[in-house]
């Protein structure tokens, strides 16, 4: 392990951040302990240290469990550093000493004590030597020591003889350069560090010494005024003896101040060849997979770094993330080889085993050596620290154009120690997760890896089976996913069976389970549900949890708030979790806060729902998605349609449903879940949930009627009234037939809506539910008045209205009031037909139904309409108009416009008429409305009469 104080107090155990606990106290006796390591600290020193001359009756007791606490993260940490489970070497440890604690450690563990003896050789050394060893030993210094867990008082205490050595080490450091001839090189240094430390006397000398060595001598001089100054007036000093015979000399233009010879550095060798040899030029890219295809968005966004790289002469990283079996290696490579004359110094390429069969990801202290051997570095000189590798693999990449190729990484920090310093070329990473720390803190560049697209994955599947046909190629492209390993894997298969017809093996590994058909025997790497394993099995164990809890959800996409309650999380936690799978390439993001799996990724986490062991975890899970999605939908029903009947929820709440604000909000989250409301109803109905299988079906009908989404408000009903027959529901029955019958209403098959219409009734009859009777005999009337027979439906509106009159429901006797004005409207009775809508307008005015409102007000410009008085009618019309795009009736919206445009027909605006048509057709067509054949003949027509 590796132990840090110069700056914040951390831990490194094989290169990894050890976790060394949130509490600033506990750190802060950790790095009292490494101040003094192998000495014991006693006990009322670390107490009046941590806790102040004043500490509470508490602080022995609790300073002895932060020292148990941080042993036993050191221990683990020494144990197992990235939690394998793997076993290392004895590691420091805490000890109790008498009346103290000790930490029993390597001192050149620690980088305080590895400091301190840095700067002693360096000082024994000579000429480039010296430089490199104070070099190795300021790099140790990131900040103030114990910065972030100790009171500043507390480090003045401990650290000013510390601060004062790196300080005299500075200035070592650039005695040792100015020795060296290097006057211009240090003089800006110089310049900053006596701006900002102005009466450090030693730093004044060196800058009056280069100044005066680079022709600068009334500068020099300056400098030496405006010291002497201040130190007179702030201090009461003069400068030292040293620096006044300094000034002297410099007003003497004495020779020995000249520049002294600059000696030959000494060649640097990467190997132990002779000196005049070239530098080792590595080549190890491996062979690229064969038959690559596409990628060209992505082959170009690696040239426009290579570009930056060139035209900015700074060193450019690329983090290439995606899914298991994406082809982010392949892609790496592909592009490595076609660009390697970019990269005259050399290619290196490592496998970080990120993700790979049982092995543990590489430390960066088994990296660095491997990168500093590919660079030519022989056994025998490799540093023997990883800070040291660290260094010199910075000074072998400086300036030379190389590609790094690091591949299959696990996370930033195994990645970041082995980045090169000014490597003039490009660093290539590759990794199943999203290296957020990379992109934040080097300004690494992503490129993430989807699925091909589908002409990508048939050329690719071409290539493979020349003799495959279009068609075959389009079938298994969509079985794979479009992902490479996966087309790679079948297409193997079949070439092994040749004989065989690609739609045969396809039909027969589509009857098995779906990645049963991507297992190869080449090995664990190309067995796709292996490949996915390996992501899986880094995930922290809630977020392994999540991944296969969210294969229970039957849709194709799942919201967070859907998913925070499968999990039985809050939301935020469900959130984070959902960004680790995200982060990892398990879950796809298509909109914020919004996640589905690929086809094959989702497939794997179904395997893993479906183990024995996840049975308990899984049913309650189920049940809690079900419970969410019936009360939120019943939410939704009521702000949407607040006048129907409505069945409460029979099971209470195990989650928090989503509250509607408006009606708006509600029927925005309708649409957001659209794909997924069917197969919900049908995974509670199969899944043993009939109760809530024909509720949400029934509370679905509300947005279904609206947004005229007639196919899913009847395949889920169908549903729904089968679990109520299985149930022995008559009541709920009775709702559900009415229901399906308006969805067949709404598609113009009135015969078999009037006969459901008139089974729901006898049903309401028999469980006596006077509840849905008005409504059922209102929707009756309705489907006469459409079939044609105007004389039944006006007496069945007068039964619906008389019923919602005794029970005072003012909303039911408008929407009765103004079928019967339609129906007048049918049996050429205009003026009863106006006076009804007048009626059902002020009832629905009354009710506060905005919907309803709007479709009255339609409703009386066709009354107008029909009377000749196009005027009145265009006025409704437009109200009308304006009225469903605010409730969202697009249905009602476009029939009228259609009105509209005939009106506008009428009084001879042809080209009003065609633009209220053709908007009405574009809704229409969305909505698959057979009303759009109407329009398309009504354009035809002008068209032919234009002409």
């Amino acid at each position: 392990m590796e132990f840090r104080v110069l700056g914040s107090v951390e831990a490194y155990s094989a290169g990894v951040p050890v976790d060394l606990g949130a509490r600033r106290q506990q750190r802060l006796v950790l790095g009292l302990l490494l101040l003094e390591p192998n000495h014991p600290v006693p006990v009322e020193r670390l107490v009046e240290l941590v806790w102040g001359y004043d500490p509470p009756p508490s602080a022995r007791g609790t300073l002895q469990a932060l020292v148990s606490r941080l042993r036993a993260r050191i221990r683990r940490a020494g144990v197992d550093p990235v939690g394998t489970g793997s076993t290392g070497s004895a590691g420091p440890e805490i000890a109790r000493s008498g009346a103290g604690y000790l930490l029993r450690v390597d001192p050149h563990a620690v980088d305080v004590h590895r400091f301190t003896d840095l700067v002693a050789r360096a000082r024994k050394a000579d000429g480039e030597r010296s430089v490199e060893l104070f070099d190795l030993a300021l790099a140790l210094w990131r900040g103030d020591p114990l910065a972030d867990v100790a009171p500043a008082a507390v480090r003045d205490r401990l650290c000013v003889g510390l601060r004062e050595t790196m300080w005299t080490a500075v200035e070592d450091r650039l005695e040792a350069r100015i020795r060296l001839g290097r006057s211009r090189e240090v003089l800006d240094e110089l310049t900053r560090l006596v701006a900002e430390h102005p009466v450090r006397q030693r730093l004044v000398g060196q800058l009056m010494l280069v100044l005066h060595r680079e022709g600068r001598t009334d500068e020099a001089l300056r400098t030496y005024r405006d010291l002497r100054a201040r130190l007179a007036g702030e201090f009461g000093l003069d400068p030292t003896p040293e620096l006044q015979r300094l000034e002297a000399a410099i007003l003497r233009a004495d020779r020995p101040l000249d520049v002294p010879p600059v000696p030959h550095p000494p060649p640097v060798r990467l190997s132990r060849r002779a000196p005049d040899n070239p530098p080792v030029r590595p080549a190890e890219l491996p062979h690229a997979p064969g038959g690559f295809v596409g990628r060209q968005p992505e082959l170009a966004a690696l040239d426009a770094q290579l570009d930056a790289v060139r035209r900015t002469g700074r060193p450019g990283i690329v983090v290439v993330d995606g899914m298991g079996g994406i082809g982010k290696t392949a892609l790496a490579l592909h592009w490595g080889h076609l660009r390697r004359d970019a990269f005259p110094d050399g290619q290196v390429y490592l496998d970080l085993r990120g993700f790979s069969p049982g092995d543990t990801p590489m430390t960066p202290a088994e990296a660095l050596p491997r990168l500093l051997l590919s660079l030519g570095v022989p056994p025998s000189d490799l540093p023997p620290t990883l800070d040291s590798q660290c260094a010199r693999m910075r000074s072998l990449t400086d300036g030379r154009r190389l590609l790094m190729v690091l591949d299959n990484a696990y996370d930033a920090a195994q990645v970041r120690p082995l980045l090169p310093g000014n490597v003039t070329g490009l660093v290539v990473v590759t990794s199943r997760r999203r290296l957020s720390g990379l992109l934040v803190r080097e300004q690494a560049v992503p490129l993430r890896l989807a699925p091909l697209r589908p002409a990508e994955s048939m050329d690719l599947i071409a290539g493979c089976l020349r003799g495959s046909r279009p068609d075959e190629r389009e079938a298994l492209a969509d079985y794979c996913g479009h992902v490479p390993l996966a087309i790679r894997i079948v297409a193997a298969r079949a070439l092994d069976l040749p004989d065989r017809p690609l739609d045969d093996l396809l039909d027969e590994l589509r009857r098995g389970r779906l990645l049963d058909a991507f297992e190869a025997r080449d090995g664990p790497d190309t067995n796709l549900r292996t490949v996915f394993s390996w992501s899986y099995r880094w995930l922290s164990p809630p977020a392994a949890e999540l991944f296969w809890r969210l294969a229970l959800h039957p849709g194709e996409s799942i919201g967070v708030r859907a998913a925070a309650a499968l999990a039985g999380l809050a939301v935020p936690r469900a959130r984070d979790l959902a960004a680790e799978l995200h982060r990892a390439n398990l879950l796809q993001q298509p909109a914020p806060d919004r996640y589905q799996f690929h086809d094959l990724v989702g497939a794997y986490a179904r395997e893993l729902a479906d183990a024995p062991e996840n049975a308990d975890e899984r049913r309650l899970a189920f049940g809690r998605l079900l419970d969410w999605y019936l009360h939120t939908v019943s939410a939704a029903e009521r702000v949407l349609q607040p006048h129907r009947p409505h069945f409460d929820p029979a099971s209470p709440p195990l989650v928090e449903p989503v509250r509607f604000e408006s009606y708006q909000a509600a029927l925005n989250w309708c649409e957001d879940e659209r794909t997924n409301l069917v197969p919900v109803v049908c995974a509670a109905a199969t899944g043993g949930a009939p109760e809530h299988a024909w509720q949400l079906a029934l509370a679905a009908s509300a947005y279904w009627y609206i947004a005229k989404r007639r196919e899913d408000w009847r395949a889920a009903t169908d549903v729904g009234v089968a679990a109520t027959r299985a149930l022995g529901d008559p009541r709920a029955e009775g709702a559900l037939l009415a229901s399906l019958a308006t969805a067949l209403c709404e598609s113009r098959r009135y015969p078999e809506a009037i006969e459901l219409y008139q089974e729901s009734l006898r049903l309401h009859e028999a469980s006596g539910d006077r509840d849905w009777r008005p409504t059922s005999l209102n929707s009756l009337a309705v489907a006469h008045a459409e079939a044609g027979r105007p004389a039944e439906a006006l007496a069945t509106f007068a039964l619906a209205r008389q019923e919602h009159r005794l029970r005072g429901n003012r909303r039911g006797e408008g929407v009765a009031l103004q079928n019967m004005a339609q129906c007048h409207v049918l049996l050429g009775e205009p003026a009863e037909a106006i006076a009804r809508h007048e009626e059902a307008l002020t009832a629905m005015r009354d009710a506060g139904d905005r919907y309803a409102e709007a479709i009255c007000i339609a409703n009386l410009g066709e009354a107008h309409a029909a009377l000749g008085e196009h005027e009145r009618a265009i006025l409704r019309f437009r109200d009308a108009v304006r009225l469903h795009l605010a409730t969202g009736n697009e249905h009602g919206r476009a029939r009228t416009l259609l009105a509209l445009g005939r009106s506008l027909g009428a009084l001879g605006d042809t080209d009003g008429a065609r633009s209220c048509w053709r908007e009405a057709l574009t809704v229409f067509d969305e909505l698959g409305d057979p009303e759009a054949d109407e329009i398309r003949a009504l354009l035809g027509e002008r068209t032919a009469g234009d002409g």
